[in-house]
Formats: structure tokens, sequence, C-alpha cells
């Protein structure tokens, strides 16, 4: 199955570059193990129909990305799905596509994007003051993110 993971954030915003810091991780992680072919690995900073273009042509996408949910504690992770997300019904710029909606344009256009798509969230503590290192809790919170994304390139392929 080809297969993109997308490291997400930035990495001057401490904790908003956890997505991209995972992905480096897990790039590292899989050359050291030579578990076979890598996935293709991007980071990135954008959003809406720049996602979507990322997206296209490949048959799974695994995003990384810091979420600032209520109720979470920093370092936690969400494994969510695009139909766990809501759709923006108001956009003020293209920026804003939400991820269904990338998607779904994205289909509408005649674009090859993927069937599976898998989006592990680590809770942010201070993802708005300048800094390059991530907060201790949001750093373990990259290094279970990793364990969890070997474990899904790992499963078995669910039945459409």
């Amino acid at each position: 199955m080809r297969t993109r993971i997308i490291g997400l954030g930035n990495t001057i915003l401490k904790d908003d570059g956890v997505g991209i810091y995972a992905a480096r991780e897990l790039r590292r992680h899989l050359g050291r193990i030579n578990a076979g072919p890598l996935p293709d690995f991007v980071e990135s900073e954008v959003a809406g129909f720049a996602l979507m273009e990322l997206m296209a042509g490949w048959e799974r996408i695994i995003l990384l990305d810091s979420i600032q949910f209520d109720g979470l504690a920093p370092g936690a992770v969400v494994r969510l799905e695009p139909t766990d997300l809501r759709v923006s019904l108001r956009l003020r710029s293209v920026h804003e596509i939400d991820l269904p909606t990338a998607l779904q344009l994205g289909r509408h256009l005649g674009l090859q994007m993927p069937q599976r798509v898998v989006i592990f969230g680590i809770q942010a503590q201070d993802a708005c003051s300048f800094g390059e290192s991530l907060s201790s809790s949001v750093a373990s919170g990259m290094n279970d993110a990793v364990d969890r994304v070997i474990e899904e390139l790992n499963s078995p392929r669910p039945s459409p």
C-alpha cells in the first residue's frame, strides 16, 4: 500500500512542531529497524488546498499534528479519522478548508485521493510561544505517537 506520512506544524512555535518532530523520529526509527521499503515522508505547515495536493495520488495518508482539545492532558495522543472531524460551514480563506472537505473536493476534481486517512494528534501544552523544543509531556506524547503509527503501519488493511 503506497503510504505517505505527513508531519504538520511549525517548528519555531514550541509544541506546534510536534507533528514534524514525530515524522522525523518515525523516519529515523523505521530506517534503523530496516523494515523494508519506507513510507514517503513530508513535513509541512500547510492546510486547505495545499494539504489536498499533498494527499493526492497516495493510497494511505497518516497525518501527525498537534491538537488543542479541551479536557486532554498535554502529550495525550488521539487517533482520528476524517469522519471524526467537523466540517466547517463558513470559510474565511482557502487555508481554512477542513480535512473532510479537502478530501471530498479532491475526489470531485477527479484527483486520486487516499482511501485511508488516519490522524494522530498530540495534545500541545504551548503551541504559541516561540521556541524550537517541545515541552517534556509533549515529547513523551510524541514517542507514544511514533509507536502507535508503527502499529498502524503493521496492522492489516481493513476490508472496504
